[in-house]
């Protein structure tokens, strides 16, 4: 199992570099980059960079810094199946919009139905902010399987909410009385895949355990009156925390037979 150190922060901001969150893909090319591995488990990242969602609250839906990243670099050290949005999606937004108008979800598809792999599990990385309605102040990550926890057996689920509580510490995961996020809209990504026979969750991290150095063209870097907006540098040790927790369950569910 890999551990995870101070090189693999280097290694996130690395990859995190190559994500062009307000930029168009050249011409032919899709807004999202995916990589098919002999595994039970795709990592997703529909927000790396910004999409257009265009419904009655927000226009464009920012980009959650570092998912790509995170999806990417644990695809790298535990060789499963990802795909993240790297480009800004002009036409949708892959958590809003139907598989009619989304070719990440076409891809989905293909990883999930089509491909000779035939996965199991889907974690589907979002990025919270740290002063969210949604989400205790004392908590750091929301685990969303629906509105009846359908979508990951609850057993699996408590075994994420250990494992993230042993590394981020005791409540990170508790809502108290907040609502959180359940994923429960057909067009989520955790939900689609759901209903094409997949285990899935969607996973919302604060900046705090999943920024460890903010580019200078995020948007939260220009925002005003947003807690920790502008030049950010979360303490590494608690994304090395994060991304441990996430490696312990990704081996975990691949001893699940």
């Amino acid at each position: 199992m890999p551990t995870i150190n101070a090189s693999h922060i280097q290694r996130l901001i690395e990859i995190e570099a190559q994500v062009h969150y307000g930029e168009l893909p050249p011409p032919g090319i899709n807004p999202f980059v995916y990589s098919l591995r002999d595994s039970p488990i795709v990592l997703s990242a529909p927000h790396g960079a910004r999409t257009f969602r265009n419904n009655a609250t927000e226009i464009w839906h920012e980009e959650d810094e570092y998912t790509a990243g995170m999806a990417l670099l644990l695809s790298e050290l535990c060789q499963t199946s990802v795909i993240a949005t790297i480009w800004r999606t002009e036409e949708s937004d892959p958590n809003e919009h139907g598989e009619k108008r989304s070719t990440y979800k076409n891809i989905l598809r293909h990883l999930v139905q089509v491909s000779s792999l035939k996965p199991a599990w889907l974690i589907d990385l979002h990025g919270a902010s740290e002063d969210s309605s949604k989400m205790a102040d004392s908590q750091k990550v929301d685990l969303g399987t629906g509105k009846r926890n359908e979508y990951l057996p609850i057993e699996i689920k408590q075994m994420l909410k250990d494992l993230l509580e042993k590394r981020l510490g005791k409540g990170a995961t508790e809502r108290h009385d907040k609502s959180g996020w359940d994923a429960n809209n057909e067009n989520r990504v955790a939900a689609y895949v759901y209903g094409l026979g997949l285990s899935s969750i969607q996973i919302e991290m604060k900046p705090s355990i999943r920024v460890p150095l903010r580019r200078i063209d995020a948007s939260m870097f220009s925002k005003a009156n947003a807690k920790y907006s502008g030049s950010y540098s979360a303490d590494h040790k608690d994304v090395i925390a994060m991304l441990q927790a996430l490696v312990d369950f990704i081996e975990y569910l691949k001893t699940i037979k």
